[in-house]
């Protein structure tokens, strides 16, 4: 047997050695190199489909001596050899070289004798030569199983699938290992060959049937957030797929998506072949997706809307979550505006519920602790270090102070946190105003309206939710007119709770009051319509009157507090002059006499001393600053009234439990202990907004209380009485040592008539 030929065209029976008889040299080939020496090297290639060893591209290099030992004893030949390998991943078999299999050449090539080789080949050798040895061959590093075509693995997911319908898991828990490994992991496939896989799967959509649920859930939930754009692209193309032809997976895709607007996955569960990418264009992608998915199917929306509330954090999640998640799904409005009504109003009650549970805890604790907080101060900053506390009294309060601690550094977190959305909403309104679009301006303000009356309004003790409307309702007059209108509709409105009318006249009288941008023929008109619904139900109710009675005179009394709040702040727009020129400073300080708007004064006289008594039902504190300003602009003098009614006992059975025949049912108006159950309470909305952060932008729409010139001269209610108290003592011992003849008696009606010019 002639074994003198040229090792490098044996391939057929290599073939046969690597992998046995039956082995079939496929068309993409490694090569193996056999060097003269003995030493044999394995060049592991990524598959190729050419006959080009000029650019063959090769992985590694591993040394295998014994693998081919048998094709050196037989040839006996110190030559370089290249042979070819059908595939990489098989197991190997040493075998002996058969002659019909390894020596089966052309006639021709016998003549290449084997004691010819350490010659130069002639020029007919060379051009018979099928395989050339450069030394400028280009090598390229690739890695191996990873780069399979799309053509092989989708007809694998395609088996795979088919297969997973009879019964044959092999390929499904493959393809599902390869979805739902880390990609930090050794085993992950490089994002390349995983986005072959994701292709399949769409091209193969129709064919993910219920029984391929765990499949399906294994894509969503699969790694992608992190990894290189193409990938990306071809996920939200197979999302969009997916609910197309399998809309039951609706929900977890929606839940998916919206899980990362509370929080993403970290940039480094990538794949090593992944560049790293910034939270932003994270969070972009999402945003990309969900996106696509709505204009796709814009009835969506309707499946996206209960997983946004689900999804909102708790009110104990830090800031930082609430802050995420609400930007995220403010971002939402702009690509899904049917749903701009509802993320607001869901952003509105998520803050009310904040702010409502702050202010209760604030009841708590100590005025300067509570401003120590709302400044972001330590509230233990100021503590005495050197105080003397004993050993065993400390011992006994560490746990309290420890309790104390946690409930302060909690109620501070919940303030910045307020604070931080507050100044977040703040900023997403105004962009919006700013823009001018008036079409976008009056839809949105609308439903800053429409929440106000539906989430803001029937909340006790809201502080600075309010504030948005306060600030946009202030954005023009008509605005103005807008909001102050919506707030007379509900204090009037019969078929209301009365609780809610209460409360909607405190809003009114707080906005006129403290509204800069309020302008003078609103505070006018305003007034003027508080006055006249009290003197309505002054004449409805006066007659039936046996006294004060809060229980059932509430929206009266709402109304009385509502006109003598809004008359310490803005009696100068109240006050008719010439050309509607400012009130001179000097004559405010004088006390002189002006002229009130319309019949203003007559009527709150009529109203004031009525059996209505509505200065009794008023908090006591807005009282005694209406009495002293009344006083002094000679509007109305109300002290000896004011001190009659502090003589007034009022009486669970005088007010009764029952509102307009029906028993009335224990609010947080009314559930106060003592004389103070029967009192209104003394809750203005717009009242001083002290949220460090967010402040400035009420600062330049807001009235600040400013002294009244002269008013200080005016003292006290206590300290009137106690000055007429001596004057009139002064007066009756002057009358006893003088002749009484000096001094004519005044008749009653007289007096009484007095008494009303007063």
């Amino acid at each position: 047997m002639n074994l003198n030929i040229k090792t490098a065209w044996v391939r057929a029976g290599l073939a046969q050695i690597v992998f046995g008889a039956s082995a079939k040299p496929p068309t993409q080939i490694p090569h193996l190199i056999v060097n003269s020496d003995a030493t044999f090297h394995y060049l592991r290639p990524h598959f190729f489909h050419s006959n080009d060893t000029k650019h063959s591209t090769f992985s590694s290099l591993l040394p295998i001596h014994n693998l081919l030992a048998p094709i050196q004893k037989a040839t006996d030949v110190n030559c370089p050899v290249m042979v070819s390998l059908a595939s990489l991943n098989r197991a190997t078999d040493v075998l002996a070289p058969s002659v019909g299999s390894s020596l089966k050449r052309k006639q021709q090539d016998r003549d290449v004798d084997s004691d010819d080789l350490s010659s130069p080949p002639t020029e007919r050798q060379i051009k018979r030569l099928k395989v050339k040895f450069d030394p400028e061959v280009d090598v390229h590093i690739l890695p191996d199983w990873n780069e399979k075509s799309e053509e092989l693995v989708g007809e694998e997911v395609r088996r795979a699938l088919e297969r997973h319908a009879t019964g044959d898991n092999t390929g499904y828990d493959q393809i599902l290992h390869l979805l739902t490994v880390k990609p930090t992991s050794n085993e992950a496939p490089l994002t390349g060959l995983l986005r072959k896989y994701i292709v399949a799967l769409t091209n193969n959509i129709a064919a993910l049937n219920p029984k391929c649920s765990t499949l399906v859930h294994a894509v969503i939930d699969c790694a992608w957030l992190a990894r290189k754009e193409p990938f990306v692209q071809s996920y939200g193309k197979l999302l969009q797929s997916l609910l197309a032809v399998q809309p039951g997976y609706t929900a977890s895709v929606l839940q998916m998506l919206v899980n990362f607007f509370v929080e993403l996955s970290p940039p480094g569960l990538r794949q090593q072949d992944d560049p790293f990418v910034q939270r932003p264009r994270m969070q972009a992608r999402v945003h990309d997706i969900l996106k696509a998915l709505l204009r796709q199917d814009p009835m969506l929306s309707s499946h996206l809307s209960p997983v946004l509330p689900a999804s909102f954090p708790f009110p104990t999640d830090d800031v930082r979550t609430h802050i995420r998640y609400i930007k995220n799904i403010l971002r939402v409005t702009a690509y899904c505006p049917e749903l701009k009504g509802e993320i607001t109003a869901l952003i509105m009650e998520r803050l009310v519920k904040i702010d409502v549970q702050i202010q209760v805890d604030m009841d708590e604790i100590e005025d300067d602790i509570e401003e120590d907080l709302v400044q972001g101060k330590d509230a233990n900053e100021e503590e005495d270090d050197g105080a003397d506390v004993s050993d065993d009294d400390s011992d006994s309060s560490e746990e309290s102070i420890n309790e104390e601690e946690r409930r302060l550094k909690e109620l501070k977190e919940s303030v910045g946190k307020l604070d931080a959305i507050m100044d977040l909403m703040f900023e997403y309104y105004d962009s919006i105003f700013r823009k001018g679009d008036l079409d976008e301006i009056d839809d949105t303000f609308e439903s800053l309206l429409s929440q106000f009356a539906s989430i803001i309004l029937p909340t006790y003790r809201s502080r600075h939710v309010q504030f948005l409307l306060f600030r946009f309702g202030q954005y023009s007059p008509e605005h103005v007119e807008r909001f102050a209108g919506c707030c007379s509709h509900l204090a009037f409105d019969h078929r209301r709770p009365q609780v809610l009318r209460v409360t909607a006249a405190a809003y009114l009288a707080s906005f006129i009051a403290r509204g800069a941008k309020v302008d003078t023929s609103v505070v006018r008109q305003v007034f003027d319509l508080l006055c006249h619904h009290m003197e309505q139900l002054r004449v409805q109710h006066e007659a039936a009157c046996k006294g004060p009675d809060l229980r059932r005179y509430g929206t009266y009394y709402a109304i009385s507090q509502a006109l003598v709040y809004t008359f310490c702040f803005r009696w100068r727009e109240l006050i008719v002059t010439k050309n509607n020129e400012p009130v001179d400073d000097e004559l405010i300080y004088q006390g002189h006499d002006f002229v009130w708007y319309h019949d203003i004064q007559k009527i709150l006289h009529r109203n004031i001393f009525s059996k209505l008594n509505p200065l009794k039902i008023c908090s006591p504190a807005i009282v005694n600053q209406f009495a002293r300003i009344a006083h002094h602009l000679h509007f109305l003098y109300v002290f000896p009234l004011i001190e009659t009614n502090k003589r007034v006992r009022l009486s669970r059975a005088l007010a009764g439990n029952y509102l307009d025949g029906v028993v009335a049912r224990d609010t947080a108006l009314t559930m106060k202990k003592g004389e103070d159950s029967f009192l209104l309470d003394a809750y203005f909305p717009f009242d001083p907004y002290v949220l460090p952060r967010s402040r400035r932008w009420v600062e330049d729409k807001y009235v600040e209380w400013k002294p009244i010139p002269g008013l200080d001269s005016v003292g006290t209610v206590q300290e009137v009485e106690d000055d007429e108290d001596d004057e009139e003592d002064e007066d009756s011992d002057e009358d006893s040592d003088s002749d009484p003849k000096e001094h004519p008696v005044v008749d009653e009606e007289e007096s009484e008539e007095t008494d009303d010019s007063r």
